[in-house]
């Protein structure tokens, strides 16, 4: 199975989906206040929160412990993740394709493998894209790690060293007619394995992230009716990248029992000092 495959499953999976739009998918026209026909007014602070809370949804859970796939080795899972993001909020219930009361859960799958840079140090690259179920969104993301430590092993004392890795990521979200939406992540995770019972693996991790958050619009019409008059079309001020920084701790655990991997923990997301979001995500897969 060659690395991307895992990806290209996925996104044939939903490209296979009907066309129409699902519960969960996004209109912005219903953050526009269209009180006055002829002077419709954008809810710029609403479309700020809709988008910071987005990209946490669109933003791979951080389930995986610093070591990574070795240059000849591969790794192929599938995440399950659960987000109790504000959907009860306005901007929530008046972007949302159908209004309601629900937990947004994403199915993603992911393909990790080594390479080489030229530096002394181990590396690889991730392939992903995750589904926002019950919509026709879909993300496609790439991350790069690099071990500063990893793999001591032995009867000294260095084996309590632990593996530490760096990391980058990107993300794009397709699949809405109205959002533009980008995401970029940097950050580190530490984790240390220990043998159980002779055939079990098991890895505590603690990572974080700087996840930066870009969001903009196309042309939104106000009177789709109207079609020959371009003054109703509005646009939302862009959501930066330097306006929308948001922290996220990542702790969990990963078992390995030969080739079969299962990871669950939680993703801690401090969007402001009076706004935290905690993700609970699961993982499965296999190494080889």
């Amino acid at each position: 199975m060659r690395p991307g495959a895992v990806l290209a499953l996925t996104i044939a999976v939903v490209a296979a989906a009907p066309a129409a739009a699902g519960p969960n998918d996004i209109e912005l026209l219903g953050l526009v206040d269209t009180t006055d026909p002829a002077n419709p007014v954008v809810r710029n602070e609403d479309f700020r929160s809709l988008v910071r809370e987005l990209g946490l949804i669109f933003t791979p859970s951080g389930l995986q412990p610093a070591e990574t796939t070795g240059i000849s080795g591969f790794d192929f899972a599938v995440d399950y993740a659960f987000h109790p993001v504000s959907i009860d909020r306005g901007y929530w219930q008046d972007a949302l394709e159908q209004k309601g009361s629900r937990l947004p859960m994403t199915l993603g799958a992911r393909a990790r493998k080594g390479f080489v840079l030229p530096v002394p140090l181990a590396s690889e690259v991730e392939l992903g894209a995750q589904w926002l179920i019950e919509s026709q969104m879909l993300n496609l993301g790439a991350n790069v790690r690099l071990a500063l430590n990893e793999g001591f092993t032995g009867a000294h004392w260095w084996v309590f060293i632990p593996d530490i890795a760096v990391q980058a990521g990107i993300n794009r979200v397709v699949g809405s007619d109205d959002l533009d939406l980008l995401t970029v992540t940097a950050g580190g995770t530490v984790s240390k394995g220990f043998g159980l019972f002779g055939m079990v693996n098991f890895c505590p991790f603690f990572g974080y992230q700087s996840v930066f958050v870009n969001g903009s619009t196309r042309l939104v019409d106000t009177n789709p009716l109207n079609t020959g008059n371009v003054d109703d079309n509005v646009v939302f001020d862009v959501v930066s990248y330097a306006d929308n920084r948001i922290d996220r701790y990542s702790v969990g655990a990963r078992i390995i029992v030969a080739h079969v991997q299962v990871s669950g923990g939680v993703d801690i997301n401090v969007l402001d000092p009076q706004t935290t979001i905690v993700q609970p995500a699961l993982r499965a897969g296999v190494s080889f």
